[in-house]
Protein backbone atom coordinates (compact mmCIF):
# COMPACT_ATOMS: atom_id res chain seq x y z
CA UNK A 1 0.00 0.00 0.00
CA UNK A 2 1.19 3.46 -0.90
CA UNK A 3 2.62 5.26 2.20
CA UNK A 4 0.59 8.40 1.43
CA UNK A 5 -2.56 6.28 1.27
CA UNK A 6 -1.68 4.64 4.60
CA UNK A 7 -1.31 8.06 6.21
CA UNK A 8 -4.67 9.17 4.82
CA UNK A 9 -6.38 5.99 6.05
CA UNK A 10 -4.84 6.42 9.50
CA UNK A 11 -6.13 10.00 9.61
CA UNK A 12 -9.74 9.06 8.92
CA UNK A 13 -10.70 9.29 12.59
CA UNK A 14 -11.60 12.95 12.14
CA UNK A 15 -13.96 14.67 9.71
CA UNK A 16 -11.00 16.61 8.30
CA UNK A 17 -9.09 13.36 7.78
CA UNK A 18 -12.04 11.75 6.00
CA UNK A 19 -12.34 14.80 3.75
CA UNK A 20 -8.63 14.64 2.87
CA UNK A 21 -9.01 10.93 2.05
CA UNK A 22 -12.02 11.60 -0.21
CA UNK A 23 -10.31 14.58 -1.87
CA UNK A 24 -7.31 12.36 -2.66
CA UNK A 25 -9.54 9.75 -4.30
CA UNK A 26 -11.43 12.40 -6.28
CA UNK A 27 -8.17 13.96 -7.50
CA UNK A 28 -6.88 10.60 -8.73
CA UNK A 29 -10.16 9.74 -10.44
CA UNK A 30 -10.21 13.11 -12.22
CA UNK A 31 -6.60 12.64 -13.37
CA UNK A 32 -7.30 8.98 -14.33
CA UNK A 33 -4.49 7.75 -12.10
CA UNK A 34 -4.57 4.99 -9.51
CA UNK A 35 -4.88 6.13 -5.92
CA UNK A 36 -2.45 3.40 -4.80
CA UNK A 37 0.20 2.83 -7.49
CA UNK A 38 -0.16 6.24 -9.16
CA UNK A 39 -0.07 4.86 -12.70
CA UNK A 40 -2.25 6.33 -15.43
CA UNK A 41 -5.27 4.22 -16.30
CA UNK A 42 -8.15 4.25 -18.76
CA UNK A 43 -11.23 2.68 -17.17
CA UNK A 44 -13.03 2.83 -20.53
CA UNK A 45 -10.70 0.05 -21.70
CA UNK A 46 -11.58 -2.27 -18.78
CA UNK A 47 -13.31 -5.43 -19.97
CA UNK A 48 -15.63 -5.72 -16.97
CA UNK A 49 -18.10 -2.99 -16.12
CA UNK A 50 -17.63 -3.83 -12.43
CA UNK A 51 -13.91 -2.95 -12.68
CA UNK A 52 -14.74 0.36 -14.34
CA UNK A 53 -17.38 1.13 -11.71
CA UNK A 54 -14.91 0.28 -8.93
CA UNK A 55 -12.34 2.70 -10.34
CA UNK A 56 -14.90 5.51 -10.16
CA UNK A 57 -15.67 4.56 -6.54
CA UNK A 58 -12.24 3.80 -5.06
CA UNK A 59 -9.77 5.25 -7.56
CA UNK A 60 -8.00 1.89 -7.79
CA UNK A 61 -6.77 0.61 -11.17
CA UNK A 62 -7.59 -2.95 -12.22
CA UNK A 63 -4.23 -4.28 -11.04
CA UNK A 64 -4.59 -2.73 -7.58
CA UNK A 65 -8.24 -3.77 -7.35
CA UNK A 66 -7.04 -7.37 -7.48
CA UNK A 67 -4.77 -6.70 -4.49
CA UNK A 68 -7.49 -5.06 -2.42
CA UNK A 69 -10.38 -7.25 -3.58
CA UNK A 70 -9.00 -10.72 -4.36
CA UNK A 71 -11.38 -13.18 -6.03
CA UNK A 72 -13.37 -15.35 -3.72
CA UNK A 73 -12.06 -18.91 -3.44
CA UNK A 74 -13.94 -21.49 -5.48
CA UNK A 75 -15.49 -24.32 -3.55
Amino acid sequence: MNPKLIALVNGMETAEGRQKFQNNITTHINKLTCVDCGKETDPNKYKKQADKDEFYISGLCRKCQKLYFPPEPKE
